[in-house]
């Protein structure tokens, strides 16, 4: 009798497994419609079509539930295209053996959790790389190439990523203090979190996902949050910074050319010398902005929908 009840406890943990296992290797699959990478444990589940499919929440799962034929279909062209290569877990140990060496190399490693803080890693190749949770405060990865990494809730105070590749990365909630970006490649990263006065001075921004995805947030609602960080001279062209909370920031002489802006809260920034030609403002706060000698005002989609009382923003007919 003991033998058997074993064996059926062995059978229900093997079941377990399987309907853990999940579809999409475990990825929430509402993140994944809207264009995010995020792993679970697929503690919350739902069956659809005989297949299990993972989610970070329970509102990611009745987002899911709404129209489930549909997510399934834009979550699968999004993951065909964007999973990530298999990556190795390595231990503290493996990663300072690979720190030490002139060869550095943790690509397609997983250094989930794992501490750098105040190391030089500018000499590592890194793409592809899962920083998840990851200390790196102080750490010296000023033009290191991190392109496609993973650094969702990594802590990243005072982490000198100056001109790095950082293109195609996530940056999902990191904790950020006195952060310098300047000169970084975020082409086509992904971006949500509290940035505060961050340094992205001279970045190169072009598609870049900074926007709020409302309906797409497994975690709910979160957004680019950067009051008073530093934006002169970057490249912004065809990005997604809509309903972003930018006061009081600097963005002198950058380019926001075709970019979503709508909603976003640019009050007491700074867009001298802009340029916005093409840009959606639509419903922008631009209560206190300094738009002097800014490109393309008359041209801006939604500027007549745009609220608060802008400074030498008139547009001269």
């Amino acid at each position: 009798m003991k033998s058997i009840r074993i064996m059926f406890a062995i059978v229900m943990l093997l079941l377990t497994q399987l309907v853990y296992a999940g579809e999409f290797d475990g990825h929430c699959a509402t993140g994944l419609t809207g264009g995010m990478l995020i792993k679970t444990k697929c503690e919350i589940n739902t069956l659809f079509e005989s297949k299990t499919y993972c989610f970070v929440s329970q509102a990611s799962k009745e987002k899911f539930l709404e129209a489930p034929s549909e997510m399934v279909k834009k979550a699968a062209e999004f993951y065909a295209k964007n999973s990530e290569p298999v990556r190795e877990k390595i231990s503290q140990t493996d990663a300072i053996n690979q720190i030490k060496s002139k060869s550095c190399d943790l690509s397609n490693k997983d250094a989930g959790y794992l501490e750098f803080d105040g190391m030089d890693l500018r000499h590592c190749n890194m793409v592809n790389t899962s920083f998840f949770g990851a200390y790196l405060r102080g750490a010296n990865l000023s033009g290191a190439n991190l392109e496609r990494a993973y650094l969702n809730l990594a802590r990243l105070e005072n982490a000198d990523l100056s001109y790095a590749n950082l293109k195609d990365a996530i940056i999902f909630q990191a904790i950020f203090d006195k952060t310098n970006f300047k000169g970084a490649n975020l082409s086509n990263a992904r971006v949500i979190g509290t940035l505060g006065n961050v340094d992205m001075s001279e970045a190169n921004i072009t598609k870049g996902r900074f926007g709020l995805d409302i309906g797409n947030q497994p975690m709910g609602a979160m957004r680019f949050d950067a009051v008073g960080g530093n934006f002169s001279n970057s490249n912004f062209e065809g990005a997604d910074i809509n309903r972003n909370n930018v006061r009081f920031a600097n963005f002198r002489n950058a380019n926001l050319r075709n970019a979503n802006l709508f909603r976003a809260d640019f009050s007491k920034a700074d867009l001298t010398g802009a340029d916005i030609s093409g840009a959606d403002m639509n419903e922008a706060i631009l209560d206190g902005t300094i738009m002097t000698g800014v490109k393309g005002i008359e041209a801006i989609a939604g500027y007549d929908r745009s609220k608060g009382e802008c400074v030498d923003c008139k547009v001269l007919r």
